[in-house]
């Protein structure tokens, strides 16, 4: 059987896909609110939420508008840098050992010897707890979650901005997008907008580290969701902060938060506002210079995109 579309149909499909390539970045944003939204109010698990939130709410969107936008082809440059794991072993280092390594050496200054004498205690539940909360944040959430805000939305500005703006412009949504999942955890619109007020700074900051990690690293988105999900397993109640080292559960998430701000003033100074961006920003070519496989990043093409 024939199904025929009829050319009113066709002609809407038409002006929605030529809305959503002109318009990339706002279609992306549209989709993000609208999905969260909608998340917001049905009765999702509380195991599910942040899987759903991440998985349906970022990368979905970002899939979605760019395959409308620029096809299978750009679905499959999309996927490329999602999943892009052939990078120097520096980044995974980065990415997964230096915040809970800096956590390990600071908590002494500020705590004393009890957080030592705690790590000599537990650390056989860095094995058992710490490390698979990882591996569960990294595969279904915290990857899935940098596809839509690093490796589409901070990606598509930074074609038309400078890294800084780039990731500051990334900042505001994210923030927004932050708090409506606040106030749906909490329940709570006084609650809610409290812990995102708080929190405002650490996730400004970290926006200029995963700009800085994602350009550094040959765009790898996956480095980018990595070191994101060490950051929240690290805070997690069943993470190494207060399930090893027995740190005060609510401090914690201020201390991580200090050590993400420290980096990204060092980051921003140290590559002078670049973070880690090799090429130049003009209007319409993208400043990401993808690496060969098998080799660390290096100038091989350079991308036409556009995008508001």
């Amino acid at each position: 059987m024939t199904v025929t579309v009829p050319a009113a149909g066709l002609r809407r499909q038409g002006r929605t896909r030529s809305w959503v390539s002109a318009r990339p970045m706002t279609a992306f944003l549209t989709l993000v609110f609208a999905v969260t939204g909608l998340l917001a109010v049905l009765p999702v698990p509380v195991m599910l939420d942040g899987p759903a939130e991440n998985i349906l709410g970022a990368a979905l969107p970002a899939v979605v508008v760019t395959g409308i936008a620029g096809g299978r082809p750009a679905l499959r440059e999309l996927a490329g840098r999602a999943l892009r794991w052939r990078v120097r072993p520096r980044w995974y280092l980065l990415a997964l050992v230096a915040l809970p390594l800096a956590l390990v050496v600071i908590a002494p200054a500020l705590y004393g010897t009890p957080p030592l004498r705690a790590l000599g205690r537990n650390w056989p539940e860095l094995v058992t707890s710490f490390l698979p909360l990882l591996v569960l944040m990294a595969v279904f959430d915290n990857v899935a979650e940098e596809v839509g805000w690093t490796g589409f939305l901070f990606d598509r500005l930074q074609r038309r901005h400078r890294p800084a703006a780039a990731a500051l412009l990334t900042f505001a949504p994210f923030w927004v997008w932050h708090l409506v999942i606040f106030v749906d955890d909490t329940g709570s619109w006084l609650l809610g907008p409290a812990i995102a007020g708080l929190l405002l700074l650490p996730l400004l900051a970290s926006r200029f580290v995963a700009g800085w990690l994602y350009n550094a690293s040959g765009a790898s988105v996956l480095v980018v969701g990595l070191f994101h999900a060490t950051h929240n397993a690290t805070v997690n109640p069943g993470g190494l902060a207060i399930g090893v080292l027995e740190l005060p559960d609510v401090e914690v998430v201020y201390v991580a938060g200090g050590l993400v701000v420290l980096a990204a003033v060092g980051v921003v100074v140290a590559t002078r506002g670049r973070l880690g961006h090799r090429g130049t920003a003009r209007p319409g070519l993208s400043p990401v210079e993808i690496p060969r496989p098998g080799r660390a990043a290096g100038p091989v093409r350079r991308r036409r995109g556009s995008g508001r």
